[in-house]
Formats: structure tokens, C-alpha cells, sequence
């Protein structure tokens, strides 16, 4: 897959975009980050187990949005990017085999002690638009400047 990444430099103009990307969580991915985060809940991989609750299928561990948009972020950021501050807040489940889709714009820009800061806004939607995430935004510092 071939991400856009900020300039060599590090410059990142204002309305710049962090180009979307479609994520499917399947129960494979949800699984292995319970394992990654000791967070074994049977809601999150136990289809019979949330029948029992009245919910259609097993269900994404809202951290787990915020592991995607950290992964993201830094990706295009490139080898020096570093999640400086995500803050975010979940608006609908999402279920083991929805998609959903990670995009940003950045809204500014600094230079702070040599080194190339960028705050952006962030959406996370299922393919349909609906919103996953509302008042999405995250703060990466690119490198030097």
C-alpha cells in the first residue's frame, strides 16, 4: 500500500491530509489485541457468549481505535513521528467484520525546539459515513525540522 507521507523535511502545510485508510476488524485482529492487552473479555471475541447480551457479534475494544489512529499517525509521519497527545471519543460500536475508515487534515503547524509539530483533526467512520469517533485529534511531533 503506498501511504503519502510529510516531505523529507518534515514540513506539513496546514490543510495537508493524512490520506484515509480502511481497516477491517476481523476476529483475528481482535483477538490478538486482547492478547496484546490482556484484555480477554468474552464480548470482544465470544460470539455465543454477546448473543447472550441481544448484540449481533462480537465488539471492537474502543482503545483499539486509538491503537489504529496511533499506527496510522505514525506511518505517515514516517520514521521520526512520535504521538505527542490523541484524544477522541467513540460514538458507535463497531462489530468484528466491519470496516472502518481513518483519515485527517491537519489544522496547524509548529516548529517547537527544532523539531516539526503538526495537530490534526481525525475521523473514523464506517464505509456507510457513519461516524465511529467524534472530536478526533491528535498532536505529532514529525522530527527535526
Amino acid at each position: 500500500m503506498n501511504i503519502a507521507q510529510p516531505k523529507a523535511s518534515g514540513a506539513v502545510p496546514n490543510g495537508d491530509t493524512l490520506p484515509s485508510e480502511t481497516f477491517r476488524c476481523d476476529l483475528t485482529s481482535l483477538v490478538m489485541y486482547a492478547g496484546a492487552t490482556w484484555d480477554f473479555h468474552r464480548y470482544h471475541y465470544d460470539a455465543a457468549f454477546v448473543k447472550t447480551l441481544d448484540m449481533p457479534a462480537p465488539f471492537v475494544d474502543g482503545q483499539m481505535i486509538g491503537a489504529l489512529l496511533s499506527s496510522r499517525l505514525m506511518r505517515w509521519g514516517g520514521p521520526n513521528a512520535f504521538v505527542r497527545k490523541l484524544g477522541y471519543r467513540q460514538r458507535t460500536t463497531v462489530y468484528v467484520d466491519d470496516s472502518i475508515v481513518i483519515a485527517g487534515k491537519v489544522t496547524s503547524r509548529a516548529t517547537e525546539n527544532g523539531r516539526q509539530i503538526a495537530t490534526l483533526n481525525l475521523t473514523v467512520t464506517k464505509p456507510d459515513g457513519t461516524a465511529v469517533v467524534r472530536d478526533g485529534t491528535a498532536t505529532i511531533d514529525l522530527g527535526p525540522a
